[in-house]
């Protein structure tokens, strides 16, 4: 029999958390029975048509009088359908905790998966708390949270560095075509550069956006190729970016394509990349441009550095300097030899590091180390 995993999320949005933790679901179902307890959301469906055991709770910051009673009743009732051997929480410490009361003897792997805002250090700190208590293991999902969860006090011995992993993405090409007609891209003739982010502060879309005003040539230019940028995404400033680009005068060269289910395949119209974060613990979508060999340019923050060898793969740039992301974005739009170069080796760089399986590999030799012990 399969040893029994339990996934716990503390929300099924359609960020990096969610992806992470459907590729891992994906990745080692051959492998172990896994179930899932996690709250409704806009990312939930592509969780529900999984074929594993699923149970549902109230997010806890929406309602924590009825949520918890649901999480501790989610755990006992997975168990009894299988006991289950070890659970994996992703992203809120917090959810240790009800673990702990209902299964006190299972291995906890808990994932950081970082946090952001004011309350940013406060939020790691209690991580490191929680998890020294609680967890068996902890998992960092790059370098520079690793330091700062070791600074702050997580107990060395429980902490371990596992990249996030993307799947190099199977493309359909007609379906790139429809998405060039319906945003009107024509990559025979446009330099198209895109991003995929959540339309919030941390983001950094506004210093793209003054960036991309200042790489666009004034109407009596002529000459120079037509350029494009793609936002891929949706938030709350997405009312407040579409405004700014009107007030630069490049709205007619901005597209907003909102949220992407099919992000691969809009992706591949992209002649560059660029993710111009003042805040980010990993990044995976910067992963999933280096699978499909685009070019870089991202901010010198959290593991995007990690990521991107600068001049190799890519550019690395400070955040909130709209200059310095025009002029790296200027280089790759003169310079298609240079683009290549750079898409070629960000890809070797991809499969050697950043690739599904070795994320995969990693994680499951995490969890073997307290699975081989479960009689």
């Amino acid at each position: 029999m399969k040893k029994h995993l339990l996934f716990i999320l503390p929300y099924l949005n359609q960020g990096g958390t969610e992806k992470q933790a459907l590729s891992l679901i994906e990745g080692l179902g051959d492998r172990y029975k896994i179930s899932l307890l996690a709250p409704d959301g806009k990312g939930a469906p592509q969780f529900r048509c999984l074929p594993i055991l699923q149970r549902e709770f109230t997010r806890l910051e929406f309602n924590f009088f009825k949520g918890l009673p649901e999480l501790i009743k989610g755990i006992k009732e997975i168990n009894q359908e299988q006991a289950i051997d070890l659970i994996h929480v992703h992203a809120a410490h917090e959810l240790m905790i009800p673990v702990k009361l209902v299964l006190k003897k299972v291995p906890i792997i808990f994932t950081v998966h970082g946090y952001h805002g004011d309350s940013a250090k406060i939020s790691y700190q209690l991580s490191c708390w929680f998890s020294n208590l609680f967890a068996s293991q902890v998992i960092s999902v790059c370098e520079a949270e690793y330091l700062i969860l070791k600074e702050l006090g997580l107990n060395a011995k429980k902490l371990n560095l596992i990249y996030n992993g993307v799947k190099e993405p199977s493309l359909d090409a007609n379906k790139s075509i429809e998405f060039a007609q319906r945003f009107n891209l024509d990559p025979a003739k446009q330099i198209i550069l895109g991003t995929a982010a959540r339309l919030n502060e941390a983001k950094g879309l506004t210093y793209l956006l003054k960036a991309f005003a200042a790489l666009t040539p004034s109407p009596n230019g002529g000459g120079e190729q037509e350029l494009r940028l793609v936002i891929a995404g949706t938030g709350d400033l997405e009312t407040s970016l579409k405004q700014e680009a009107q007030d630069l005068g490049i709205s007619d060269r901005v597209i907003f394509a909102g949220y992407i289910d099919d992000l691969p395949n809009l992706m591949q119209l992209f002649d560059i990349f660029t993710l111009p974060s003042l805040q980010e613990p990993f990044g995976l979508v910067c992963a999933e441009a280096m699978s499909q060999r685009k070019p870089v340019v991202v901010t010198n923050v959290g593991g995007l550095a990690e990521q991107v060898s600068d001049h190799e793969t890519g550019f690395i740039v400070p955040p909130r300097d709209p200059e310095q992301l025009a002029l790296k974005l200027r280089q790759l739009i003169d310079n298609a030899e240079l683009r290549d170069r750079f898409a070629q080796n960000g890809y070797d760089r991809y499969c050697q590091i950043f690739s599904s399986e070795t994320m995969l590999n990693k994680t499951a030799t995490l969890y073997e180390q307290y699975l081989l012990t479960v009689h």
